[in-house]
């Protein structure tokens, strides 16, 4: 029996130590959410700083942020603000969503509005 447990806990992974982050002392970024482009389209973030991010869709469309790579590299305050398994943030038109999160790794990832991007609604996500 104990070979087996043994065995089993081999198969899964380990979970991802969660750092503890001081959510009083976060940055406010701002990004808003128009019909067809984000403004600004491009986001720079400091590895290990914590980020409150407020999305805002000024649009008459429903649109996403959607960067999985981005959010797999970061400790999320609240991670029930995700949709699609982690992939992306859905924001209502009018609407806005606020979601504090702190970039783990330094990177570039992609940016896209999953409805938007054949008409060019993509970024760019840079953590230094």
């Amino acid at each position: 029996m104990k070979r087996l447990i043994a065995a089993l806990a081999l198969l899964i992974p380990e979970a991802r130590a969660q750092p503890d982050v001081d959510w009083s002392q976060a940055q406010q970024v701002h990004m808003l959410m128009v019909d067809d482009r984000f403004v600004p389209d491009q986001l720079t973030f400091q590895h290990g700083v914590p980020y409150r991010l407020l999305l805002e869709n000024d649009g008459k469309d429903l649109h996403e942020f959607t960067a999985p790579e981005f959010f797999a590299n970061a400790v999320l305050r609240d991670p029930g603000f995700l949709s699609q398994d982690g992939k992306d943030i859905v924001v209502q038109p009018g609407g806005a969503v606020e979601i504090e999160l702190m970039p783990i790794h330094p990177g570039t990832f992609r940016l896209i509005c999953v409805d938007h991007d054949w008409d060019g609604m993509v970024g760019q996500i840079t953590v230094d």
